[in-house]
C-alpha cells in the first residue's frame, strides 16, 4: 500500500501546477482605460463622422448635422467632467505635463530613451486636451452660425448675420481642418507606437487591458466607477441642454 501511494502522488502534481500557470497569466495583464473613457472614445469617433457626413445631406435644416453636433458637445463637457472624477488614467491631474515635460519626453523618445505610460504619455496628453478643445470650439462655431436662408445654429440670432456669417464659415472651414490634422495626426501616432514601438495601444482602447510592464505614471488603472459616469454623463446633458435652451434654442428640434 505504501508503494501504491507514493507512486501515487506524482501524477496528482500536474492539476496544481497547470492552476499556477492560469494565475500567472491573467496576471500578466493589467487595467489600462476604464470602459466610460473608451466608450467616450468611439462615441466621439462616430459622432465626429456622421456630423462630417451629414454636413453633404440634402438637409436644409441640417437636423442629423445638429443633432450630431449637440452629441459632440455633451461628450466634450463629459469628458471635462470625467477628467476630474474618472479614473487614475483618465484624470487630468494623471496625463497633462507642462510643455517643458513634453519636449523632454519627445527628445527622449527621438533617442529611443522615453519610458514606457500607462496613460497617456505627456505628448499624447497634449493631443487629447487638443483635440477636445478643438472639438468643442468647433460645435460652438455651428451654434453661432447661420447660412443666411434657412439653417442657423441656436444662438445666431444673438450675434446677427454679421458674426453668424463669420462663424459659418469659420465652422465649415478652418476648424474642420484643424479637427482632420488633428485626428490624423492622432492615427499616425498610434500607428508608430502599435507597430514601431511595439505597445498595444489600439487593442488596450478597446480591451481596457495593457500588458504588466515598469511603466512611468501608474501600475494599474484605479477607480472610474460606472455610477460616478452615468451621473456625469447626465450633468453634461443638463447643462447643454439648459444652456441651450435658456438662450431661446430648441435642443430637442434637432434630435
Amino acid at each position: 500500500m505504501s508503494e501504491q501511494r507514493s507512486a501515487y502522488k506524482p501524477y496528482s502534481q500536474p492539476p496544481a501546477e497547470h492552476s499556477g500557470k492560469t494565475s500567472s497569466a491573467k496576471s500578466d495583464v493589467v487595467r489600462a482605460w476604464d470602459l466610460p473613457t473608451r466608450l467616450f472614445k468611439w462615441s466621439l469617433v462616430a459622432l465626429i463622422l456622421v456630423a462630417w457626413v451629414s454636413s453633404g445631406f440634402n438637409d436644409p435644416d441640417m437636423t442629423v448635422h445638429k443633432a450630431a453636433g449637440y452629441g459632440v458637445l455633451v461628450l466634450v463637457v463629459y469628458r471635462a467632467l470625467w477628467g476630474i472624477f474618472g479614473s487614475s488614467t483618465a484624470r487630468f491631474s494623471g496625463f497633462v505635463r507642462s510643455p517643458a515635460a513634453v519636449w523632454t519626453y519627445l527628445k527622449a523618445l527621438r533617442l529611443n530613451r522615453a519610458g514606457r505610460y500607462l496613460g497617456h504619455n505627456p505628448a499624447g496628453g497634449l493631443m487629447v486636451i487638443g483635440l477636445i478643445v478643438v472639438c468643442g470650439v468647433q460645435v460652438l462655431l455651428g451654434m453661432f452660425s447661420s447660412d443666411g436662408v434657412t439653417a442657423s445654429g441656436p444662438f445666431a440670432g444673438l450675434v446677427g448675420d454679421t458674426v453668424s456669417s463669420w462663424a459659418a464659415s469659420i465652422h465649415a472651414a478652418w476648424f474642420y481642418f484643424a479637427i482632420l490634422a488633428l485626428a490624423g495626426l492622432h492615427i499616425v501616432a498610434n500607428f508608430y507606437y502599435q507597430f514601431v514601438k511595439r505597445e498595444n495601444l489600439i487593442g488596450a482602447m478597446i480591451t481596457g487591458r495593457k500588458r504588466r510592464e515598469a511603466y512611468v505614471d501608474h501600475k494599474e488603472a484605479t477607480g472610474g466607477s460606472l455610477p460616478v459616469a452615468a451621473v456625469c454623463l447626465l450633468t453634461a446633458f443638463g447643462l447643454v441642454y439648459g444652456t441651450v435652451t435658456l438662450f431661446g434654442g430648441s435642443f430637442f428640434a434637432s434630435i
